[in-house]
């Protein structure tokens, strides 16, 4: 498998476009792999098709971006940030399909990360600009591989992504329908939540936002602090310690083989630690140019539990170029799940609230708890774990609240 990933000249951007009329913009007659991984079965799904134009396309190699526009447009649009290491179409059920549904024209990019996530087999290697990346191995013969760790990936450009894509949408909009948006907003889950943090924070291009389980990144909290503590709890044999690190208590399995600290370990801790910890770190990254190949990367695999970030202070600077500030310029409405065990609230939530007031924007802010709610709808309902619930229909009231604050009081919407 291989990759490139620089960056053309803005001029090569029309070029890259690829423009679609179709009778139905809807991804829930069939949702990508991508879309599912996220959905609880339980999702309210658009029953009618929903006519109008998708455009596809980069702004640079590597890079994706999807643009929907419904035929019955109602001149709004909405800009979404992508969770994890997802593609542009991750979102799909989740906000694209609602939303165009009800008239807004709709943008989600892929953080310029390729296909996020490569799965490979035996000897198989994931290859961007002629450099191996480092493996993970998730059992039997298989391994995963991020593009996040490509020479050049840096979370920064992220912010890159949103701002020239909201551009870009809005141009779009221009030329297909004659007019620009009267409003724009952003939303997004997990990281896509950091991304549309981070974009309110540092341009006046949109008009609200709303995050869901948004991951919080400064030097005190963030994804390695909290997830390296954990990881070397669970794998000491003293998850009692976890919930002192900030997490969400257990919640045991209903036939009492198993526990959601044990169900995260196993899909999330230990490999989106070592996929953060492997891109940050001056000894292993490929990223930021401090090595050229996989070995580093690769010999933290099974000693992941023993990597803690204050080994490189270089850690904490580099954070510090795409930290969050909590300085946002639009209304944001910011939902956290009560049993996120992967971005844990009290990590990522509280505090975020903290800096915004810090910043003087508590005016523009508003932030609740989605009770039963675990990090993604994915795993609820579950049987194992019936007190968990979906989170999405508390999104979408808080999407309507959104709508009716921002719109509502337009002269002082900011």
């Amino acid at each position: 498998m291989t990759g490139d990933t620089s960056k053309p000249g803005a001029s090569r951007r029309r070029a890259l476009l690829r423009v679609e009329d179709t009778h139905d913009l809807r991804a829930a007659v069939s949702p990508p792999r991508d879309a599912l991984d996220i959905t609880s079965p339980l999702t309210q799904r658009v029953r009618d098709p929903v006519p109008g134009t998708r455009i596809a396309g980069s702004l640079w190699e590597g890079e994706r971006f999807i643009v929907r526009v419904p035929r019955a447009w109602n001149g709004r649009l909405v800009v979404a940030g992508t969770p994890g290491q997802r593609t542009e179409v991750a979102c799909d059920v989740l906000f694209s399909d609602p939303l165009v549904a009800s008239g807004y024209a709709y943008a989600c990019g892929n953080k310029g990360n390729g296909d996020g996530v490569a799965v490979l087999t035996g000897d198989e290697r994931l290859v961007v600009d002629r450099v191996a990346l480092p493996r993970f191995p998730v059992g039997g013969a298989q391994s995963i591989a991020f593009w996040q760790h490509a020479p050049g990936k840096r979370i920064e450009a992220w912010l890159d992504e949103t701002i020239a894509l909201t551009q870009l949408a809005k141009d779009i909009l221009t030329e297909r329908c004659g007019r620009g948006p009267d409003v724009t907003y952003a939303v997004g889950l997990s990281n896509g939540g950091y991304q549309v943090r981070r974009a309110v924070e540092e341009s006046d291009l949109f008009d609200g936002a709303l995050v869901w389980n948004a991951v919080l990144w400064s030097r005190e909290h963030n994804v390695l602090n909290s997830l390296a503590d954990a990881v070397a709890a669970f794998a000491n044999g003293t998850p009692e310690r976890i919930p002192g690190c900030g997490f969400p208590p257990d919640i045991a399995s209903r036939s009492g083989s198993g526990s959601l600290y044990a169900k995260n370990a196993a899909v999330y801790w230990f490999v989106t630690l070592w996929l953060h910890a492997m891109h940050l770190d001056p000894q292993t990254s490929i990223a930021y140019g401090d090595v050229g190949d996989a070995a580093p990367a690769e010999s933290w695999c099974t000693r992941i539990a023993q990597w803690r970030p204050e080994r490189s202070v270089e850690i904490a600077r580099r954070i510090d170029g795409f930290a969050n500030t909590g300085r946002i310029r639009c209304k944001t409405i910011d939902l956290c799940s009560e049993y996120d065990h992967l971005v844990p609230p009290a990590v990522h939530f509280a505090p975020y609230a903290r800096l915004v007031e810090a910043a003087g924007r508590s005016h523009r802010y508003r932030a609740r708890t989605i009770a039963g709610a675990p990090h993604v709808d994915a795993w609820a309902p579950d049987p194992e774990y019936p007190s968990l619930r979906p989170g999405h229909a508390s999104v979408l009231e808080a999407w309507d609240e959104l709508v009716a604050w921002v719109e509502g009081d337009p002269v002082n919407s900011r």
